[in-house]
């Protein structure tokens, strides 16, 4: 597989997301975005451990069968030493995080919050991920008014901070050869324009993003994934 990831702080002071690329073989390999929950401590830690952790269970297991199982184990795993680690430094702490698992032509995509997930062929977008967040669910229930929005914006009902996980969104996607899959913080597709980015040359896109490397409000995070004859 092919990848293009960046990662900045924006104006804030550190950099609470944190993503990772691990290939596990030639047809297999694992892609996370993390963001570190800026409402509590430490979130930069939350995303490194939660991140790791996942990878470290993946490592074992990336031959199973049962994909969305694993998947679920590692982020009940990751979850609890997220609760093992709040626990440490007497403070709480969480993250937000997506993924995708590719086995072949498969991607099993998985999220929990805000970090969200795009899949795209021929430049059009065939698949967005549903943030869990408290204006989707405002917005479900018909309840959501105009001056609520900017109010709860950034609180999310789903995230890895050590309380019991009760779901877990887990989709899977068939790619074709030229697909790409983007993941990315909140920060990133905040700021960008998602689908005029995915079109941009990797030199574009480096050159965009040094240059507002101090204008983004937070921080911004992205990986692009394609089949390793796709140029990103």
């Amino acid at each position: 597989m092919e990848n293009f990831s960046f990662s900045g702080k924006g104006q804030r002071t550190t950099n609470e997301d944190y993503y990772i690329n691990i290939q596990f073989d030639e047809n297999t390999s694992l892609h996370i975005v993390a963001d570190g929950m800026g409402g509590y401590s430490h979130g930069d830690i939350a995303a490194y451990i939660a991140t790791e952790s996942i990878v470290d269970y993946f490592s074992s297991r990336y031959q199973e069968t049962d994909v969305e199982r694993v998947i679920w184990e590692s982020l009940k795993i990751a979850n609890g030493q997220i609760l093992q680690k709040q626990k440490t430094l007497q403070t709480k702490l969480g993250t937000t995080i997506a993924g995708i698992f590719i086995r072949e032509h498969i991607a099993y995509a998985f999220w929990l919050g805000d970090v969200q997930i795009y899949h795209f062929r021929n430049e059009e977008l065939l698949f967005l991920s549903e943030s869990h967040s408290l204006i989707n669910e405002m917005r479900k229930n018909e309840i959501l008014l105009n001056k609520d929005i900017e109010r709860y914006r950034h609180i999310v009902t789903q995230s890895l901070s050590g309380s019991e996980l009760k779901t877990i969104s887990i989709t899977q996607l068939e790619l074709h050869p030229s697909d790409i899959i983007c993941i990315c913080s909140d920060g990133f597709y905040k700021e960008y324009d998602i689908d005029k980015f995915v079109r941009l040359s990797k030199e574009e896109r480096l050159e965009l993003l040094e240059k507002d490397v101090h204008v983004a409000q937070d921080n911004y995070t992205i990986v692009l994934v394609a089949k390793s004859h796709v140029k990103i």
